[in-house]
């Protein structure tokens, strides 16, 4: 491809970036979230048009026109760096040809880190610090709960907790998995547009090729125990640390419990039974422990091989 036509199509592109945050600015920053996640996109595809070299000339473009056209809004400073970064880690992937299952862990990976750095670096920085932020949860859970007559505080107490540092833990946490849902988003965009506008096909996402890592199924299992043995724990550092651990554990065996179901279903009962089972989950708690054992099981093993023996082709 000519020197002109990769010009032109860089030029394109920073022309719609910049369009699109000049939108923002006259709607007072409405689509700020848009723009931000379009931004790692576009230099994916760019990259996968070209090098990953010219991706990060297209990457220097976008931080200057979104830093000037974006009138030095905070959003754009943090997030379009973390967009881009996760643009050119995911596109030195694909020209190294990984895997999808390793492009979407990256994906999430760098930006997770990304989400953390933000919140807990530039945004005090910006004048936001973490104790504000989490006063403000404190207050938003104690409205929510006194609408429908629940004292979240009482309940956590009762349990043996103490709710100001499970509020700690929680914005921890929220953090990581707003972090990996953008970079889910990322990645489910990129492979649909890379596809979409012939540039390269990465194939579809299939559930069954998600294969559960038992290492880290034994590990999340453990993780958990850290639940009962934090309250023990006195220095505040590494009782935050263990309790984002453990609900990080805890998330990733019902992540695994979830696609047993659902892979059960379709293999087994020839149904699709996940969304019925999540959505009796949130009525009857303990099936949130039954999902659990189930994501341990199958994440370490014996359910995914059960599963295996009734495809016949995957039979030896």
């Amino acid at each position: 491809m000519n020197k002109t036509k990769k010009l032109t199509q860089g030029a394109m592109m920073l022309a719609i970036i910049g369009a699109m945050i000049l939108i923002d600015r006259m709607t007072a920053y409405w689509f700020t979230e848009l723009v931000v996640l379009i931004v790692p996109i576009v230099v994916i595809l760019y990259s996968a048009m070209h090098t990953v070299k010219d991706g990060l000339v297209l990457s220097i473009g976008l931080i200057i026109i979104s830093f000037l056209l974006g009138n030095f809004q905070f959003t754009y400073l943090i997030y379009v760096p973390v967009g881009i970064l996760t643009g050119i880690v995911y596109s030195l992937g694909m020209k190294r040809n990984l895997d999808k299952q390793t492009l979407l862990f990256l994906a999430i990976m760098v930006y997770v880190v990304g989400e953390i750095i933000a919140s807990f670096v530039v945004y005090p920085l910006l004048g936001f610090p973490v104790a504000t932020m989490i006063a403000q949860y404190k207050t938003a859970m104690t409205e929510a709960g006194s609408i429908s007559g629940i004292s979240y505080e009482t309940i956590f107490t009762s349990a043996g907790l103490d709710f100001d540092k499970i509020l700690v833990v929680i914005y921890v946490f929220s953090t990581i998995i707003v972090g990996a849902m953008e970079g889910v988003l990322i990645h489910l965009l990129s492979v649909f547009l890379l596809k979409r506008f012939k540039i390269t096909d990465l194939g579809r996402v299939n559930i069954w090729d998600l294969k559960p890592n038992p290492v880290l199924a034994y590990v999340s299992f453990l993780s958990t125990f850290l639940f009962f043995v934090n309250r023990y724990v006195d220095n505040q550092i590494f009782y935050y640390i263990g309790m984002t651990i453990a609900l990080l554990g805890t998330m990733i065996l019902l992540y695994y419990g979830y696609l047993f179901v659902i892979l059960y279903g379709v293999i087994v009962l020839k149904r699709n039974i996940g969304s019925f089972f999540i959505l009796m989950a949130f009525f009857i708690p303990i099936l949130l422990i039954v999902l659990m054992i189930l994501g341990f099981l199958y994440g370490s093993g014996p359910l995914r091989r059960y599963l295996e023996s009734k495809i016949p082709n995957q039979q030896s």
